[in-house]
């Protein structure tokens, strides 16, 4: 759980910086819809995944926090960003890399899945 919070201060720090074109607002739009659905799950369903990990449901909840994790990378390669542990200067902007764009494509379609899979066991 502690790393969801830091995941989500991660996704929370990259929402105004991502704020340029279409794709860009896509993918911070998916990454703050899939953020919401990890959280709310993992409230609902802390203690049955405490006592029991192996559960479909925390599963599902382990792969939207990998997916969310896959999201973020993209968004910092196709930005142009380094993808270190620090987050990105909140004034960076966007430099778009247009060899990493099928990748957050990718990347956004993977995440959507993930918040409606997550979503529909809420």
């Amino acid at each position: 759980m502690k790393r969801a919070s830091a995941l989500a201060i991660l996704v929370v720090s990259l929402v105004p910086t991502i704020a340029c074109s279409l794709l860009e607002n896509q993918a911070r739009n998916t990454a703050a819809a899939l953020s919401g659905s990890i959280v709310a799950a993992q409230g609902k369903y802390l203690a049955s995944c405490t006592a029991n990990p192996a559960q479909e449901i925390c599963r599902l909840i382990n792969r939207g926090v990998s997916g969310e994790n896959a999201l973020i990378t993209a968004i910092e390669t196709y930005c142009g960003w380094s993808s270190t542990l620090v987050p990105p200067d909140p004034k960076a902007t966007c430099v778009p890399v247009k060899t990493a764009e099928a990748a957050l494509r990718a990347a956004i379609a993977n995440a959507a899945t993930l918040t409606m899979q997550i979503k529909g066991a809420l």
